[in-house]
C-alpha cells in the first residue's frame, strides 16, 4: 500500500472516530458498551498475530505489555468514551491527538528526562496554547459538564503519551504494543462487561451494534495502527506525524456536518492553534545545501530503521 495512502487513512479514521463514538454515546450506547466492543474485537483480530509471533516477542516485551495496558488500555478508552457524553466531538480531537505532542514533550522531560528539541518545544508549546484556549471557553461560555469532559479528554490524552513514550523508550514494535494491550483489556473488560451487564448488547439494534463493532474494534483499534505503522515505515516517521495536524480540523468539518455541532470563533483559534503545534512538532528539521548535496555520505553513516523511529508518531 502507498505510504500516503496508508497515512490518509490513519488519518481519516482518527478524524471520524469522535464522531462515530460521540454519535454513539448520546444515543443508545453506553460508554461500558463501547469499550467492551473496542478491546474485545480487536483482541480477537490480533489473537492470529499473537499466536504466530508468541515466541519471537520475547517474554519481556510480553511483560512489558503490562505497563502498557494501564496506560493505553480500558482505563484510557473509557476517559475518552465517557468524556463524549458531556463534551463536542471537536474537543475529542484536538484535546487528544492536539494535545499530544505538549504531554510527549512534558511527560517526556519530567518522568523520563528527555530532552525535546527546539522546534519540539515550540510545537508543544502553541499546542499547549491551543488547549488553554479552549479549555478557558468552556469554562466561561459553556457549562461545567462540558469543562468535565475537556478534563477526561486531557486525562485521556496524557496516558496515551505516556505510552508513546514508553513504545519508544523499549522499542516495542507499535504493532506488538497494541496488540498486547489489545488482548490484555479483552481479558479483564469483557469478562466483566459480561458479568455485570449480561445481554446488554442484545437490547440494541443490529445495524448499530454492527456499526459500532465496525469503528470501535476493527477500525480504531485495528486498522488505523496497521495504516499508520505501514505510513510510518514507507514514508518516515516525522512526515507521517505530520499530517496528524490535519485531524482536529477534520474532525470539526464532520462533526459539523454529522452532528450539527457548530464551532464558535473561539474554538476555531484553539484548533488551527493546535494543528499549527502538531505540524511543527512533526515537521522535519531543516537541511543545509551542503547535506542535501551529500546524501550518499549520510546514507553510508546513517543508522538502518529501528522500531525506535517507527514509534516515534504521535
Amino acid at each position: 500500500m502507498n505510504g500516503y495512502l496508508a497515512a490518509a487513512i490513519a488519518v481519516v479514521i482518527w478524524a471520524s472516530y469522535p464522531v462515530a463514538t460521540r454519535a454513539a454515546v448520546t444515543g443508545s450506547f453506553s460508554p461500558n458498551d463501547l469499550v467492551a466492543l473496542r478491546f474485545g474485537i480487536a483482541a480477537l483480530l490480533f489473537a492470529p498475530y499473537l499466536l504466530l509471533r508468541w515466541r519471537r516477542i520475547g517474554g519481556a516485551v510480553w511483560l512489558k505489555g503490562l505497563p502498557l495496558t494501564l496506560f493505553h488500555g480500558a482505563g484510557m478508552a473509557a476517559l475518552a468514551v465517557t468524556a463524549m457524553q458531556f463534551a463536542p466531538a471537536t474537543h475529542a480531537a484536538a484535546l487528544g491527538p492536539g494535545a499530544s505532542p505538549a504531554w510527549v514533550a512534558l511527560l517526556g522531560f519530567f518522568v523520563l528526562g528527555n530532552r525535546p528539541s527546539r522546534r519540539a518545544l515550540a510545537g508543544a508549546l502553541l499546542c499547549a496554547l491551543g488547549v488553554a484556549l479552549l479549555m478557558l471557553w468552556s469554562a466561561t461560555d459553556i457549562t461545567l459538564q462540558v469543562l468535565a469532559g475537556d478534563t477526561m479528554f486531557l486525562a485521556a490524552s496524557a496516558l496515551a503519551a505516556l505510552y508513546l513514550l514508553h513504545l519508544r523508550r523499549w522499542r516495542i514494535d507499535p504493532i506488538e504494543g497494541a496488540a498486547l494491550v489489545s488482548l490484555y483489556s479483552a481479558l479483564v473488560v469483557v469478562p466483566y462487561y459480561l458479568w455485570t451487564t449480561p445481554g446488554s448488547l442484545a437490547r440494541l439494534a443490529t445495524a448499530e451494534l454492527l456499526w459500532q463493532s465496525l469503528w470501535q474494534g476493527v477500525l480504531i483499534g485495528c486498522v488505523a495502527v496497521l495504516a499508520l505503522n505501514r505510513a510510518v515505515v514507507t514514508l518516515g516517521a516525522q512526515h507521517s506525524s505530520t499530517l496528524v495536524a490535519l485531524v482536529p480540523v477534520l474532525t470539526a468539518i464532520l462533526a459539523l456536518v454529522f452532528l450539527g455541532e457548530i464551532p464558535s470563533m473561539q474554538e476555531v483559534a484553539a484548533l488551527i492553534t493546535i494543528s499549527a503545534g502538531v505540524s511543527l512538532a512533526a515537521a522535519p528539521a531543516w537541511q543545509s545545501r551542503r547535506e542535501v548535496l551529500q546524501p550518499a555520505v549520510r546514507a553510508q553513516s546513517a543508522p538502518p530503521v529501528s522500531y525506535l523511529s517507527r514509534d516515534s508518531a504521535p
